[in-house]
Parts: C-alpha cells; structure tokens; sequence
C-alpha cells in the first residue's frame, strides 16, 4: 500500500513536470511568436521610415534646386511680367521645400532654422508678388534682400547635394542618421543659419487689406520735402539715440518717395516716407525674439491706435488682430459717423512682451483715404440680416464701407458669426445696406500664423 502511494505521487509529479515543460515551451513558441510580430511590425514600420525619408530628401533637393534657379533669375530679371513669373516659382518651390523639410522632425535635428527660412523665402516672394500687383516698385533694399537669399538657396542646395554620396550608399539609413546629432546628416540640417538675411517685417492681412482700388495717392497733400526734411522727419519718428542715417531716393511708380535708414537702440531702421506731406508709407525695426505674450489683443490695439495719432492719422479703429510668435498684427481703419472704413487701412506690429511698435505700413491708406459723403442705409439691420445663412449665428453688426469689383466702394452691414456653436467656423458677412444683397463672405482661419482670412 505503501509502495502504491509513493508510486502515485511519483507518476504526479513526472505529470506536473510534463505539464509545466509543456507550458514552458508553449510560452516559449508564443513569446518568439510575439518577438518575431514585433520584430516583423518594427522592420515594416523602419522601412516605411526610410522610404519616406528618402522621397522627402530627394524631393527637396529637386525643389531646392528649382528655387536656386528661381531666385537666380529673379535677380537679373528687369520686366514686371518676368519678375512676377519668378516670384510666383519662388512661391512654388519654398512650398513644396518647406513640406519636404518638415518630414524630418525640427524639433529633434534642429533644422528649425533652415524650415523658417524656407517658409520665410515663399512668404517675401509673395510679399513682393503683392507689391507689384498694387503698382509699388522693388526697392534697392527688396534687391539686396533677394541677392541674400539667392546665395542662403545655393549654400542649402549645396550643402544637401554633397550628402548624396553618403546617402546612395547600401548601408545608409536616414532613420540612424537622424538619431545620431553628430552625424554628417544631421549636422547639415542644423548647421544652417541665415543671419546675412534681413526680412522686411511682412504684416498679414486682415479684412479688405488688398483692396488698393485706384492706383491715385488720395491722401498725399501738403508741399514736397526735401532729403533734408525726410531726414528730419525720421529722427522724430525713431525718436531715442539713432545715427548714422542715410536717405536715398526712393520709388517713383505711383508717387515720390525717400527710403531712409538709421540705426538706432534696436537696430537698423527702414522708413519710406512719402515726398509729398512727409507721409510715413512704412517702418520696419528688425525682427527680434519676443518672449512672451503680456499685453492682450486689447492693450496691443490701443497702442496701435496711439502710435498711428502720433504719425498724424487721426480717428482710426482697430478692426482686426492676430497674434504670431507673441507679435500682435492688428489692421486699423478709418471710422467716420460710425461707420468702418475698410478702403483706408493702416497696418501695425506690436511686440506682445513690451507693447513697442515693430513695423508699420499704410499703402491702403495712401491709395484710399479722400473726403467722402456717406449716405444713409436703405434697408434696416433686421432686413439685411434676412440675407444671412440660417446655420450662421450671428453674434455682431456694424456698418462698413468696403471695395468691391472695379475699383468701387459700397456701403454694407457687417455680420459676424459662427456656424456649429460657439467654438465652430466663424464667418464675416458683407450685406449691401441699399439692395440687402450678400456682397462677400470671409472666413476665418486660426493657421501657423495666427488668425487669418479666406
């Protein structure tokens, strides 16, 4: 009996042994299993990587070198209609470069500065597209500009193309080359730096703020200055401890005008200034990192509103604000017997740390500004609102004059509203205030650059 009981528990425990040996090697088949899937997904997901890095790369190089041809044409060509080809390739080719850059992770290789200046590239090729379409004229300092960029283009394409060795070869890997920061790749990405590059400071748009209608200085009066005048007038309007001031004359398309630079506490200046009055056009203080956003979209709309008094444009109404990279871009408008004034707009640059003005531009105001007899509406509030989409809610109205085809203007009732609640598509609807028709619709986009319309 004795001997029957040890012989039970000794053919248990062989079992026991069995069963676990058995659930050892299931476990391990399952675990080579899941390694083997994870292995297989991680080899599928690295040669997808690769293929993306490599499209990307090789679709950036050709689109660096289209720029390379773009911006080297533009600096030799001497038609508007040749300038403004090149341009709009310009516009194309930084496009589609800035997308291909953007495959390889910024914020991990430190190409940051090479993508800003790309994107930074296609934006003043539109900005001197614009300017050309409005009858403005490059300046000597938009030439320089582009002369700058064209060899920043080159060194790029350069830089880029001498990977291509490393790159064709069997064992490169974009996916190893991008995690290691000192290796050749990465190096090139990061190493980039445009400091020979100066932007003009570009100041997006708000509503209406393209509608140069005629291509006359309405606002223009007063006797013609002198460089020695220009120069003066600068020094007032920098204000502070400035020197070394240079004017030289400036474009003679539309009206007469001097550029002047001076340099002052924050750098080198960029007034034009109108001959006729001594009008401000524009002011640029070079671009400089603002470190925070202090001031609300109400502080920054105060101080525009100040500062342009203080250039002698009075009864302007901030009607627009978006706020990039912690700099407000707010649009004002002339505002007469409450009514907006789309047509005459002035474009400001508030630094959202401090509240100092960074750029100024009033070409809308020039072209637009004149003495005017507004009538009365036609129709009320509640019929022109008739007009307005059932999905829009609206949340606002006020009267507008704004630009219309042909170089006119109309009287409307402005409506804001949204469509899909309170956080939907928010819209802007212009109602002509005499026929109670919908004249136009903008929509609001909240893009990489703030605020912008559609």
């Amino acid at each position: 009996m004795e001997y029957s009981e040890r012989r039970k528990r000794k053919i248990g425990y062989i079992i026991a042994i069995v069963a676990l040996t058995a659930a050892a090697v299931t476990m391990t088949v399952l675990y080579a299993v899941a390694q083997k899937g994870r292995m297989d997904s991680e080899r599928e997901y690295r040669a997808l990587a690769e293929s993306t890095y490599s499209k990307s790369y090789y679709a950036l190089l050709y689109n660096m070198d289209g720029l390379e041809t773009a911006t080297d044409k533009l600096t030799v060509a001497s038609g508007k209609a040749t300038r403004q080809e090149y341009l709009a390739d310009i516009t194309t080719y930084a496009t589609a470069a800035a997308e291909n850059m953007s495959a390889f992770t910024p914020e991990d290789t430190g190409d940051s500065k090479m993508l800003k200046f790309i994107n930074q590239t296609g934006d003043f090729a539109k900005y001197l597209d614009d300017k050309l379409n409005k009858g403005g004229a490059l300046t000597e300092r938009d030439w320089q500009t582009m002369e700058d960029i064209a060899r920043s283009v080159r060194e790029i394409k350069s830089s880029l193309a001498t990977l291509g060795d490393e790159v064709e070869q069997g064992d490169f890997s974009f996916v190893d080359a991008l995690k290691e920061r000192d290796s050749r790749f990465s190096e090139t990405l990061s190493a980039f730096d445009s400091k020979d590059v100066e932007y003009p400071s570009m100041i997006y748009d708000g509503p209406f703020s393209d509608s140069l209608s005629e291509r006359e200085a309405k606002a223009l009066t007063g006797e013609m200055i002198d460089e020695a005048k220009a120069r003066e007038i600068a020094g007032r309007i920098l204000g502070g401890e400035i020197s070394d001031i240079s004017v030289k004359e400036g474009s003679k398309s539309v009206f007469e005008s001097y550029d002047v630079e001076a340099t002052t506490p924050m750098g080198r200046a960029y007034l034009t200034v109108a001959k006729q009055g001594g009008f401000i056009v524009s002011l640029n203080y070079p671009e400089s990192a603002v470190s925070s956003a202090i001031l609300t979209a109400t502080d920054a709309e105060n101080v525009a509103e100040s500062y342009v008094r203080t250039l002698g444009i009075p009864s302007m109404k901030a009607v627009w604000a978006s706020l990039y990279e912690n700099v407000y871009y707010i649009n004002l408008a002339a505002y007469e017997d409450g009514v907006i004034l789309y047509p005459d707009l002035v474009k400001v640059k508030v630094a959202a740390d401090s509240g100092r003005v960074l750029g100024m531009e009033s070409l809308n105001y020039i072209y637009n500004h004149t003495a005017r007899t507004i009538g009365a509406p036609t129709v009320t509030e509640q019929e022109a609102a008739e007009a307005i989409s059932e999905y829009i809610a609206v949340s606002s109205c006020r009267l507008a004059l704004v630009p219309t085809k042909g170089g006119g203007e109309a009287l409307t009732y402005e409506f804001f509203g949204t469509k899909g609640g309170e956080n939907g598509d928010k819209y802007f609807v212009y109602v002509d205030a005499e026929s109670g028709e919908e004249l136009k619709i903008m929509r609001v986009l909240d893009g990489e650059r703030g605020l912008l319309l559609q």
